[in-house]
């Protein structure tokens, strides 16, 4: 299932996110938590609940669920996840099914074309390591404006940090 919501469009079961048909990096556990929250957006859900979907048969502490839904908030802004105090966080922004003739055309399709070759926007990091995912940031950290880019990189580093202790 492929979701629209302001410029971006989801493929739930992809894990894949793309702006204005340009693929954008997005980690597995922030893609796991946002398919979670924009398959159900009408339901509260608890930290526990995106903690036994997203992290089962794990051991972490509930601030990795908030830092990843900071990390969220940074890419699509704060009004599009609403905290409920003790109850857990919600869905904000309107979304509407995208069926696969409107969906935005894919690397696979254009090959051939000049269009074709990956830029830095265009790489997955969905399941590459850490460092490879840094690298990445890196890249692009030039096209972030750096009040936003510096709580994204600290909170990665935080979570990198943790599961490597993990």
């Amino acid at each position: 299932m492929r979701l629209a919501f302001q410029d971006f469009q989801f493929d739930c079961q992809e894990l894949t996110l793309s702006k204005d048909g340009r693929k954008i990096s997005l980690k597995e556990k922030p893609a796991q938590i946002l398919a979670l929250l924009v398959t159900q957006p009408e339901k509260i859900h608890s930290k526990s609940e995106i903690l036994e979907v997203v992290w089962p048969g794990r051991t972490v502490t509930e601030q990795v669920v908030f830092q990843n839904i900071g990390h969220l908030r940074a890419l699509f802004g704060d009004d599009a996840i609403k905290t409920f105090s003790k109850k857990g966080y919600q869905w904000q922004l309107p979304l509407s099914a995208v069926s696969e003739q409107n969906a935005a055309p894919q690397m696979s399709e254009q090959s051939g074309s000049s269009e074709a070759m990956p830029t830095n926007e265009q790489v997955d990091v969905t399941h590459e390591t850490d460092q490879q995912a840094d690298s990445v940031i890196a890249n692009k950290s030039s096209n972030l404006p750096w009040p936003i880019l510096a709580p994204i990189l600290i909170a990665a580093a935080a979570v990198a940090g943790y599961l490597a202790l993990a």
